[in-house]
C-alpha cells in the first residue's frame, strides 16, 4: 500500500445520478443533499419523458432551489464517459451487488435508519481493507468535509495491513477538515459490531473485486447486508 498523499482529496465524479423510481423520495433527498454538498450536478433518471415528476420528489427539489438538476430517461441512457456517483436502493444492490471498480463509478447504497439518512450522527466511517484503501480514505475525507461531519472513524481490517497509516490519515483529515476528530479502531471488530456500537451517517468501503470475478470483499459484502446507514462503494 502506497503512502496517502495529501492531494487531491475528493470524490472523482462530476454528477450524482439517482433513479427516482428505484430510490424514491428518501433516496432522492440523500442524493440531492450529497450533490449540493459536493458541488456536483444532480441527475434524476425516470422511465420516460412522459413521466410526471412525483409530488414528493418535487418537494425535495424545492428545498434546494440553487441545485443544478438534470433529467435522464432510462430508455435514452447511453454510456457516459464522465464519472458518476450512482445512488441506488438497498433492494437493488442486494439483487445485483455493486462492483464499483468495473465501470469506474462510485456507488452509494441508500438505506438504514432515518437518523443516518438525515446525517444526524455527524460521523463518517471508513472501512479499510488492503485492496482499495487509498480510494476509501479519500472518499471518506471528502464526505467528512462536504457533509460537515465532526468525527471520522477508520476501521482497519486487518489492522496490521495498515499499521503505518495513522499519522498519515490524521494529517490528511485535519488538513482537509480542521477540527474533525479522527478515531483509528485498533480492535479486530466486525462490521456488525461496529454498526451496533457506533452509529454513523455513512460507511465508506472498497467496491473493488478481490480478484477477477470473485465479487465484493467480505467486509464490503457484510456492509451491504448489515449497515444501518448509506454505504459508499469506492471505485478506486
Amino acid at each position: 500500500m502506497t503512502a496517502l498523499a495529501p492531494e487531491p482529496v475528493g470524490v472523482e465524479a462530476t454528477r450524482v445520478v439517482v433513479d427516482v423510481q428505484d430510490c424514491g423520495p428518501a433516496g432522492v433527498r440523500w442524493a440531492a443533499g450529497c450533490a449540493e454538498a459536493l458541488g456536483l450536478r444532480l441527475v434524476l433518471r425516470v422511465a420516460s419523458e412522459h413521466d410526471a415528476v412525483p409530488a414528493d420528489v418535487a418537494e425535495v427539489l424545492a428545498e434546494l432551489p440553487s441545485l443544478s438538476v438534470h433529467w435522464e430517461h432510462l430508455d435514452d441512457v447511453a454510456p457516459w464517459q464522465e464519472s458518476n456517483l450512482l445512488v441506488v436502493s438497498r433492494s437493488s444492490a442486494l439483487a445485483a451487488p455493486p462492483l464499483a471498480g468495473r465501470d469506474r463509478h462510485d456507488v452509494v447504497v441508500v438505506g438504514g435508519v432515518p437518523a443516518a439518512l438525515s446525517g444526524c450522527f455527524g460521523v463518517v466511517t471508513a472501512l479499510i481493507d488492503p485492496v482499495g484503501a487509498e480510494g476509501v480514505l479519500r472518499r471518506a475525507v471528502a464526505l467528512c468535509r462536504a457533509r460537515r461531519a465532526t468525527r471520522m472513524r477508520v476501521l482497519a481490517r486487518p489492522y496490521w495491513a495498515v499499521r503505518d497509516l495513522p499519522d498519515a490519515i490524521a494529517d490528511v483529515v485535519h488538513a482537509a477538515c480542521p477540527g474533525v476528530i479522527v478515531e483509528l479502531v485498533r480492535e479486530a471488530r466486525s462490521v456488525r459490531e461496529e454498526a451496533r456500537l457506533f452509529p454513523t451517517d455513512l460507511l465508506v468501503v472498497s467496491g473493488r473485486e478481490r480478484g477477477p470475478a470473485e465479487g465484493l470483499q467480505p467486509a464490503a459484502r457484510a456492509a451491504l447486508h448489515e449497515a444501518a446507514c448509506p454505504v459508499l462503494f469506492s471505485c478506486s
